[in-house]
Parts: C-alpha cells; sequence; structure tokens
C-alpha cells in the first residue's frame, strides 16, 4: 500500500538494535591535553622554546610517575611573529592507583593541576611569554580490552534472555575494539559495540 509520500509501509520498518553492553570500571589513568604556545621571531626559535619548556615539564613529572607524549607542533605560517604562535599538542598521563582511595587519586589529579598552573604562571613572566593550556583530565581504563570477556559474557546473557533459554546461540563475533566513556575520576563505562 502506498501513502501520499509515496512509501510503502515496509520502508518504514526499524531494525531492532542490539542490545546494549556496559560495564562501569573505575579508571587507572588521568590524561591532561597540554598545549604550548610562544609567538617567536622565527620559527625555529619558537620550536627551542617549547622545546626547553617541554624539558623542564618533563623533569618536573618522575615523582608523579607521569608521562608527556608530544602529538604535534604548528609552526606560524609566515615563520615570525606576524604569522602566528608556535604551538605545541601532548598529552600528559597520569597512573591512579586503582587500590588507593577517591582521596588520594584526587590529591594526585590536584598535584598535576598545580605543577602545570605553576609552569604556565613561569611561562608568563618570560621573554617571549610563553602560553600553556589545559584541558579538563580525561579519565580512563588503560587497557580495556582486558574486560573483553566479561563484556561478550554479559551479551551473551542478554541474548538469552532475549531469544529464551532454548536458544542455542552460533557464531556469534565481535570484532570491535572495547570503547570507553570517561565519567569521572571513580567511574569509566567500557561499551562492546554490536550491530
Amino acid at each position: 500500500m502506498r501513502g501520499m509520500y509515496g512509501k510503502s509501509l515496509s520502508e518504514h520498518r526499524t531494525q531492532t538494535p542490539a542490545p546494549s553492553i556496559s560495564l562501569t570500571v573505575r579508571p587507572d589513568r588521568a590524561r591532561f591535553g597540554v598545549h604550548l604556545s610562544v609567538d617567536a621571531d622565527s620559527g625555529a626559535q619558537g620550536v627551542s622554546l617549547l622545546r626547553r619548556a617541554t624539558v623542564r615539564l618533563e623533569e618536573l613529572l618522575p615523582s608523579l610517575h607521569a608521562t608527556l607524549q608530544v602529538h604535534d607542533v604548528d609552526l606560524p605560517r609566515d615563520g615570525g611573529k606576524t604569522g602566528g604562535p608556535s604551538t605545541l599538542h601532548a598529552t600528559l598521563e597520569l597512573p591512579l592507583a586503582l587500590d588507593a582511595s577517591v582521596w588520594e587519586r584526587a590529591e594526585r589529579v590536584a598535584k598535576v593541576d598545580d605543577l602545570l598552573q605553576s609552569l604556565a604562571l613561569e611561562g608568563r613572566r618570560q621573554k617571549p611569554a610563553l602560553e600553556l593550556r589545559r584541558d579538563l583530565p580525561a579519565f580512563i581504563l588503560s587497557d580495556p580490552e582486558t574486560h573483553r570477556e566479561v563484556l561478550v559474557q554479559r551479551l551473551h546473557e542478554r541474548a538469552r534472555s532475549l531469544a529464551g533459554e532454548a536458544a542455542q546461540l552460533h557464531a556469534l563475533q565481535f570484532d570491535r575494539p572495547v570503547t570507553q566513556q570517561s565519567l569521572g575520576l571513580e567511574e569509566v563505562v567500557l561499551s562492546l559495540p554490536v550491530e
């Protein structure tokens, strides 16, 4: 039967969505995006100043067992001050003990925040001034794949509950990686996307 819009009713059927499978766990890492910028007389001078600031930050990280990974450096288009700042993009990763209290974990995150604030202040005082910006931390699990088996087991249980106990499940495959969504210092939701 065709409606007034020229589509049959069967064209409007939707596919039943796959059951959502998730698991909430405690994150073991805090990840900060760090961005350093400097307006220098040349691109080479900008890179040199950014490198010096990065080395300074890396010198302060071992006491926290944190690491810094540089991802990219943007250079000014025209090579100097008129083309804009030289900017470094990096990720600072701080391990969080799973057996630590919420207060101990929060204190570690606060120490990194204090460290970045003091470096930002130090950078503003130098000539040329160095600007440090940081993103709010994302709380993650370093290896979400370790929970794949539990997620697959939950998916099988959900499928059996929908199809009935007598149903037989054959050749279920889950090729997609386990995904994670940060909820905060104490929770990250792991999911196994299925189709």
